[in-house]
């Protein structure tokens, strides 16, 4: 930047060459530019905002764009307080000042102009970073918060030593189905016969359907048998069923011969939009409560797949305060669309708005968000952030693993910590002690997570993994507020752990007909307390709500 000083009597001053330690007289050029215009004939400054360099110019120019872009994107996002976003504003806006200055000096070789264009070249750097974490943050929660639809897989399976190899081999053939006429099963159906003509019959349940390929009774059906590798146990006959990819898993889950016998021969995927079912409030003013669920699934988070973890967490803005209320996945429950009784961990299969459908009506609360997570995120979380250390109130081995456990600590990879979570027949409490693990995870990974060196070394590693792995149907402008609220005074959260309890039994259940699987019958005083526990953390005792108000 150059200052030119003309004076009254038109003398024009000597002026110091910087960088170069010299005087010299003004050219003509300039002499004929100090002729006085101003009617006082006072001094005037002539600012020249761009320097000559072609170089420095565009630096300059980048500089003010990239500005421009950052704060808008800021201006969107809407994340930081007014306060804060004031102090950006103004710290930029005192950078460019001083930079510009440093870059108009005249001289080509100037120091002030080379510590101008570097601290430019540093600054538009730190903003195209920045602008790059703020763009994968807002494409990571555009993605969780969009209600995506729900896919299924429906399979024809057949015994995997059995005649069929292929799909075209059944075309006549009769098929055996459920007899649920739930949408999705339709569709599926329908899509099966526009491939192949069959002929469906029904059985009442998943477990019927699965027994016309392989029995677990060591009976087989006249006419069909045909020995098993494990035929003292197991018998198998050669027919074709045609079941979701959930009840399929279920069916294995029961018969650990029944994977290693059957094959799927072809699969249908159908996918069913989600439904808003949030009950929207202002969430930093207002007490809510989110669902959390973890399916036991791998991969995509849009497959439809049962509930194995099943929490409430209650949040209160106002006194900042957290309750997680968990509850063990085989809680014995009556469905909510069909009125019969089944494990709280079956309701998944039938989408996650029947889970929490099923909830509001058992523990009568209103639910107004849900978090829908799966195996997948929860691995590959606690490896982004180096494994989480658990204190075990046992020694155990995961019966469905390889791990093993100390009591005591234990630092865990991801799929350590899943299987720590998940275990449950290694304990005499079984549900009870893996919703205890469960919490102790969920704790070690917010503690890790929110260490400021971890979120700054992993920030990206952290978006990565709940990228497709987590859905909520919280908005992102819901999620931004509560981001900007907690900025904007940095208070703590106080969080609180219930849980509800049972009784093992077992019992027959709407989703596998006759046979008899474990559950956990509910303590109704359990229940009782933690519905109030609920009601306390939205309504301290001094909010003059009744208790009544959050009951449906």
């Amino acid at each position: 930047m150059r200052f030119k000083i003309h004076n009254r009597d038109k003398t024009p001053q000597v002026r110091e060459i910087i960088g170069e330690g010299r005087s010299e007289s003004p050219t003509t050029e300039e002499l004929n530019e100090t002729k006085p215009n101003s009617p006082t004939g006072k001094h005037r400054i002539h600012l020249h905002i761009l320097p000559q360099s072609v170089w420095a110019s565009a630096v300059m120019i980048i500089a003010l764009l990239v500005e421009i872009f950052f704060m808008m994107f800021m201006l969107r996002l809407d994340i930081l307080p007014g306060v804060y976003m004031a102090a950006l504003a103004a710290v930029l806006i005192i950078i460019d000042v001083v930079t510009f200055l440093l870059m108009s000096n005249r001289s080509r070789t100037g120091k002030r102009r080379m510590a101008g264009g570097i601290a430019l070249i540093v600054m538009v750097n730190l903003l195209i970073v920045c602008s790059y974490y703020l763009y994968s943050t807002y494409d990571t929660l555009q993605t969780i918060s969009d209600e995506k639809s729900q896919t299924e897989q429906y399979h024809v399976i057949v015994l995997k030593d059995g005649s069929y190899e292929d799909i075209s081999q059944i075309e006549g053939k009769t098929v055996y189905v459920i007899a649920n006429k739930s949408k999705m099963y339709t569709e599926a159906r329908e899509k099966l016969l526009s491939k192949v003509k069959v002929e469906y019959k029904e059985e009442p349940d998943c477990t019927t359907v699965g027994e016309r390929l392989v029995k677990a009774d060591g009976t087989a059906s006249e006419g069909d048998a045909a020995a098993g590798p494990d035929a003292s146990t197991t018998t198998s006959t050669d027919e074709i069923i045609f079941i979701s990819n959930t009840n399929y898993e279920m069916l294995c889950e029961e018969n650990e011969n029944y994977k290693k016998q059957t094959s799927i021969l072809f699969s249908i995927p159908v996918e069913i939009k989600s439904n808003d079912t949030a009950r929207r409030i202002n969430v930093t003013e207002d007490p809510f409560n989110v669902y959390i669920t973890g399916i036991d699934m791998w991969g995509d988070i849009d497959q439809v797949s049962r509930s194995d973890v099943n929490m409430i967490m209650t949040v209160n803005p106002q006194t900042r305060e957290i309750l997680l209320t968990s509850m063990p996945r085989d809680s014995y429950v009556e469905l909510h669309s069909f009125g019969a009784m089944d494990k709280l961990t079956h309701s998944g299969i039938y989408g996650v708005e029947e889970t929490i459908s099923t909830v509001e009506d058992w523990m009568g609360v209103e639910i107004n968000y849900y978090v829908r997570v799966n195996f997948s995120m929860l691995v590959d979380l606690v490896n982004a952030i180096g494994g989480i250390d658990v204190e075990s109130d046992y020694a155990f081995k995961s019966k469905i693993s390889k791990y093993k456990y100390v009591k005591g600590m234990n630092h865990l990879d991801g799929k350590g910590a899943l299987y720590f979570a998940r275990e449950r027949k290694a304990f005499k409490a079984q549900d009870e002690q893996r919703i205890r693990n469960q919490q102790i995870v969920l704790e070690a990974m917010f503690k890790k997570i929110t260490s400021s060196k971890v979120l700054l070394s992993s920030y990206t590693k952290l978006l990565d993994a709940v990228e497709g792995k987590m859905q909520t149907n919280l908005s992102d402008d819901d999620i931004y507020s509560l981001v900007k609220m907690q900025l904007g005074d940095m208070s703590s959260w106080t969080v609180k752990n219930v849980s509800v309890h049972g009784k093992g039994a077992y019992k027959t259940t709407y989703s596998m007909g006759n046979r008899e699987l474990f559950v956990s019958l509910p303590k109704e005083e359990s229940v009782k307390a933690a519905a109030e526990a609920i009601h306390d953390v939205m309504y301290p005792s001094d909010s003059g709500h009744d208790k009544n108000d959050f009951l449906l």
